[in-house]
């Protein structure tokens, strides 16, 4: 899994790699017992400094979300896979709040969210056609 970080966005970086982790626990691209990059390895990445990492991993690691071996470094712990829905809920809601916050820049109006979201979702859910279609 390869992270990445914005560091102009308000979001602050530990929070970012946060949230990433719990997305790939969501969409099962981690799955319990699969390592993380080293503290040093994951900051030399991203450029980071490695304290903001470590604050990251203490974080998932208070949640539960991660387990951590002196030596042996940090996985996704067990317990993840029953928060799954959990993650995958959270951030749904990221990627909402997102959409109504830059739909409300624009100043598109609720039913106009409504309208476009509800079209993109039919289309989504309609079979791909046939090559040579």
């Amino acid at each position: 899994m390869r992270f990445s970080v914005d560091t102009t966005s308000a979001m602050p970086v530990y929070a970012q790699l946060v949230a990433q982790v719990k997305e790939a626990i969501a969409a099962g691209v981690l799955r319990p017992g699969e390592s993380l990059p080293s503290l040093r390895e994951l900051a030399g990445q991203l450029r980071v400094n490695p304290l903001t990492v470590a604050r990251a991993y203490r974080a998932l690691e208070a949640g539960g979300i991660i387990v951590t071996e002196h030596g042996r470094g940090s996985c996704v712990s067990p317990r993840a896979a029953a928060e799954r829905a959990a993650f995958r809920r959270e951030a749904l809601e990221a990627a909402v709040n997102r959409l109504l916050a830059e739909a409300a820049q624009m100043g598109a109006s609720p039913d106009e969210v409504w309208a476009v979201l509800a079209a993109r979702m039919r289309a989504s859910a309609e079979p791909a056609p046939a090559p040579g279609e």
